[in-house]
């Protein structure tokens, strides 16, 4: 591909996300020129765990930089800058004097640490934090309080993973203590190999959301990192988003001294922030400049429901900073559904489609034989779980007294209901359906804590990723939210929002309204101008006569979550008691041979009619 008209210089962004990694050349009027993408491979195992391998990682990020610039036809003496946006929370350790890694990326999947996470929220050092909390922010009504009333542990935070990752490691940890040792997720690690170990930092929307940085003195908190036995000599600096982090001096980007001194050698990384403040830029930012709270809602590997307010909860939903919409910083309530593409490659792999054309005819196929026309107490669901059961249910899944048919209808983070192990095609149809459907009625009810907790009712959801691209999920959610829901023009914004970042941060514009002028003045004339996935925005309006069965739906899978989530509680608390009993069996034969498997039945959650 030619290089961009005009100015030859262009503008790097990335997205090195959960399970792709993608590259994309911008000009400096935000036109796509070319992209490249490849497959984030993860090595899982039986017990939770779900790692990278860091050698690999960083040859994918190289592989997508070098393909988009072979793509565009261009050279690194015509990027400008370069963004990134990475997913957050995968952490790792490695060496500071030789920069080879101590541990594999510990991605924010991993499970490993769910009995420690509830161990902590258990002590009394967290429910005293809290009880604390609450008081401070009934007498002060201070924000800060408010956010420690909702502070507890989850896998997803780097903080209580690490803690795990050095229990039973001493040695290690008294190398941290020493500061002989790095500790850092993605971006760090990225920026530590780009700038060939001389810069050591992270960006503010990553650090606030580990657990261990207190995003209201935008500082580490040193109370977690003393109360977890975290060495404060492994924590890199912080930063802004739009910020001068250093020159690249690795990888497919670096530019050799050939021609003359006043070529410069080096280009510098000026942008970062994590996928998710990344993937809604184009949208809320658009929404709190009109003077109303904005909701963005990326419908892609995760899915998210994010109120830029100065509020946060005291309940299921955390703050988090992300300094990318003003120079002062943004607080997000922030609700999340992290197996949204997952599920939809959980439906691949059981062999009900091949491709995503496929997916949305059999969405339409239901819609032309009336599966709506059921009973909703009798039709298919597929109930999630809670994250804080969601290690209960995959032990569940890998229990040997669970049928083939019994497995098909455990999902990666929910159960099916309604069907049966044997799939006919109107089976198929309804399983499609209810999973897909699940999607919209997480959204609905991120939206209702939104509502609940901080006061907040959008006049309107914007979303965007690729699961955003089929119609009939489209009109879902606008069917169960009741809320116009408007499809954005760029399907996978994160990419862009990285360009963004970095552009402001170079000064190729002042601020971000100014860049986002140019997208937003581009609409309605279709994005010809644009070589790679930019398509016409649409707007999907509630369906007045399906909204009351909608509700009605609605009702009965809160119903059904929270009645399955009941029983995974029982599940976990009567297992060890199960084990127990038959592990002191000493009668004869053949009832050591088939009382366990009697007992492991009495406790399966699995009894569907």
């Amino acid at each position: 591909m030619a290089a961009p008209r005009g100015s030859s210089q262009v503008i790097l962004g990335i997205d090195y996300g959960s399970t792709h990694a993608c590259a994309t050349v911008y000009s400096f009027e935000l036109e796509a020129l070319a992209t490249y993408t490849c497959k984030v491979e993860r090595i899982e195992g039986s017990d939770g765990s779900c790692e990278l391998d860091p050698e690999g990682v960083w040859d994918c990020f190289c592989r997508v930089l070098d393909g988009a610039m072979r793509n565009a036809g261009i050279t690194p003496n015509n990027v400008a800058c370069l963004g990134i946006s990475v997913q957050r929370n995968s952490l790792m350790l490695w060496d500071r004097q030789t920069g080879k890694p101590r541990s594999r990326i510990i991605s924010w999947q991993d499970l490993r640490a769910t009995e420690l996470s509830k161990k902590w929220n258990k002590s009394f050092i967290v429910r005293s934090l809290k009880a604390g909390g609450h008081v401070l922010y009934w007498i002060s009504q201070s924000d800060r309080f408010k956010a420690w009333a909702s502070y507890r542990f989850r896998t997803t935070l780097a903080c209580i993973r690490l803690r795990h990752f050095f229990e039973g490691r001493r040695a290690l940890l008294e190398e941290c203590r020493q500061g002989r040792i790095c500790y850092g997720c993605l971006e760090t690690w990225f920026l530590w190999r780009l700038t060939n170990g001389k810069v050591f930092a992270t960006d503010i929307s990553c650090a606030s959301v580990t657990g261990m940085y207190d995003p209201f003195t935008c500082k580490w908190s040193g109370p977690v990192l003393s109360g977890l036995g975290i060495p404060h000599q492994i924590i890199p600096d912080v930063c802004p988003s739009s910020h001068f982090y250093g020159y690249i001096e690795a990888g497919p980007l670096r530019v050799q001294m050939e021609a003359s001194p006043e070529v410069p050698r080096f280009y510098p990384v000026v942008g970062w922030a994590s996928t998710d403040k990344f993937n809604g830029i184009n949208t809320s930012a658009a929404e709190r400049n009109s003077g109303g709270p904005g909701i963005s809602a990326p419908v892609s590997s995760t899915f998210r429901s994010s109120s830029l307010t100065k509020s946060s909860s005291t309940h299921s939903l955390g703050g988090a900073t992300a300094p990318i919409f003003a120079p002062d910083l943004t607080y997000l309530l922030e609700g999340s559904h992290e197996n949204t593409g997952t599920l939809i490659e959980w439906l691949r792999s059981e062999g009900l489609f091949d491709s995503y054309a496929e997916l949305e005819d059999m969405l339409v196929e239901g819609d032309r034989l009336d599966l709506d026309l059921r009973s909703p107490a009798c039709s298919t669901f597929y109930i999630t779980v809670p994250p804080a059961l969601l290690s209960t249910h995959q032990e569940t899944r890998e229990m040997r007294t669970i049928t083939g048919e019994q497995r098909k209808l455990l999902g990666p983070d929910g159960i099916l209901t309604g069907v049966s192990g044997q799939w006919t095609r109107m089976d198929r149809l309804a399983i499609v359906r209810a999973v897909m459907e699940s999607i919209a009625l997480t959204v609905r009810r991120m939206l209702d804590r939104c509502r609940k907790e901080a006061g907040v009712s959008p006049s309107e959801l914007r979303v965007n990723g690729n699961v955003s691209l089929s119609n009939w999920l489209m009109q879902r959610v606008a069917d169960v939210t009741n809320i116009p829901v408007q499809r954005s023009e760029f399907i996978d914004s994160s990419c862009l929002g990285a360009a963004i970042t970095a552009g402001v941060g170079a000064g190729i514009w002042p601020d971000y309204a100014s860049a986002t002028s140019l997208i937003h003045g581009r609409q309605g004339r279709g994005y010809q101008d644009s070589k790679i996935g930019v398509q016409n925005c649409e707007c999907f309006l509630p369906n007045m006569e399906r909204v009351p069965f909608m509700r009605a739906r609605y009702r009965f899978w809160c119903r059904a979550c929270a009645a399955y989530s009941r029983k995974l509680r029982l599940t976990r608390f009567y297992r060890p008691l199960a084990i127990h009993r038959s592990s002191s069996r000493t009668s004869s034969t053949q009832t050591s041979h088939h009382e366990p498997q009697t007992q492991a039945q009495s406790v399966c959650p699995l009894r569907i009619a």
